[in-house]
């Protein structure tokens, strides 16, 4: 006894701590959720217990707020991530939590939900990445179980609808572990094909409906991934109208059904044929109605005057034609005319400055030879100077023997 070490209660109770905390770590505890309570602080209490055993648990605010937790409830099963604990000053054994998420069901949804944020923050739902969808496909691939209700439905859809549509079938698991993998594999597989040998149009992938773990593997982060990149637009038609799942979201359209898919990926060839008849009934019409139109514009222009006495008509263009014959006629006589006594009257004015009329009446023009300029006065004439005189009908060359300059 005297050598036996003797602790104290909160040496042991931290012994005890150190020896929980380091020896067992961090795990995932599962239990259903009993004596619930939120402290003023924010703090969550509760037990977890299973059929035989209970503990008490904490998840603490501050964690709260960084991992948000779901809704919890008294009788609910969920999941903790935390490590095992005691707290000292009581000496209470306990579960400090730091993840908690509902099992079974509430799991599957919670992983959902957080796949769902992770694909949409990396932008796999943008609606800039979806594509169009052909309006008219000539070769669509399946990707689906080949045994089940979804494959026929969609082979008998759109064999009804669009019969020139070839379909070929990407067989693949649509349920259970496998499952993942193989759809992976046929969206791959679809592509190669659509590459190396024909075009595809577009993918319908999808199943009938099912439980929420049936359609797991549609859930797949893998999966939405190899929808992402495929380069053939894709349908997707999963479970019933109510199921979404993560590749609803990521596909270029979805389909609650695989019967509304096929429907979506094909047009109805009775509406496209009601649609060409009536295209034709509408341009048969408008032909009609200006054949008519034409036609009553015809009988009107024939019931027309110069239609009914055509000799009339002529007459009266003949009769206009003299008219303007002799309107032509006088306007050129009248025309010749007024140049005719233009020109007598410019021949009056051109005889009248002729300089040889003076001559006739017997005046003379007189210049020094060489000269051009004719004498207008007898200071420019010197004795000796030979003068050339022009009369009428000739000229007389005379020299100066006498100059007199007579006042004027």
């Amino acid at each position: 006894m005297n050598d036996e070490r003797i602790y104290k209660v909160s040496e042991l109770n931290r012994a005890a701590k150190r020896l929980l905390e380091e020896g067992i770590g961090a795990i995932w505890l599962r239990g259903e959720v009993s004596n619930l309570r939120r402290a003023a602080s924010g703090h969550l209490y509760f037990t977890l217990k299973d059929e035989s055993s209970e503990i008490s648990a904490v998840r603490f605010r501050g964690r709260t707020d960084l991992l948000p937790t779901p809704p919890l409830s008294d009788g609910m099963e969920v999941l903790a991530f935390g490590r095992l604990t005691i707290y000292a000053p009581r000496g209470r054994y306990q579960f400090v939590a730091s993840i908690i998420q509902p099992a079974g069901l509430g799991a599957l949804q919670a992983e959902f939900e957080r796949l769902k944020r992770k694909l949409n923050s990396e932008g796999l739902f943008s609606p800039e990445h979806k594509r169009p969808l052909p309006q008219f496909p000539e070769r669509i691939g399946v990707i689906t179980s080949p045994t089940g209700a979804a494959v026929r439905d969609i082979i008998s859809v759109i064999s009804r609808r669009w019969p020139l549509a070839e379909i070929y079938l990407f067989p693949s698991q649509v349920q259970g572990e496998q499952a993942p993998e193989e759809i992976i594999s046929g969206i791959e597989a679809a592509q190669r094909f659509s590459t190396t040998v024909a075009r595809l149009d577009l993918l319908i992938v999808g199943r009938g409906g099912g439980s929420i773990e049936d359609l797991a593997p549609f859930n797949d982060e893998r999966v939405a991934r190899a929808a992402f990149k495929c380069e053939v637009p894709i349908i997707s038609a999963v479970g019933h109208e109510i199921d979404f799942t993560i590749i609803d979201f990521v596909a270029d359209r979805r389909a609650p059904t695989p019967s509304a898919a096929a429907e979506l990926a094909v047009p109805n060839r009775t509406e496209i044929a009601a649609s060409v008849a009536e295209a034709v009934a509408r341009a048969l019409r408008g032909i009609n109605q200006r054949l008519e139109r034409s036609s009553r514009l015809l009988e009107s222009t024939l019931r027309g005057y110069i239609f009914r006495i055509p000799i009339r008509r002529l007459e009266t263009a003949a009769q206009g034609l003299d008219l303007r014959l002799a309107g032509l006629g006088r306007a050129t006589r009248e025309a010749y005319l007024r140049r005719a006594r233009r020109l007598e009257l410019l021949s009056e004015r051109l005889r009248l400055v002729d300089p040889r009329l003076p001559l006739a009446r017997g005046y003379s023009i007189t210049r020094k030879r060489g000269e051009t300029r004719p004498l207008t006065s007898a200071e420019g004439v010197g004795i000796g100077d030979v003068l050339e005189t022009i009369v009428e009908d000739g000229r007389i060359i005379s020299e100066a023997k006498e100059v007199t300059v007579e006042d004027r």
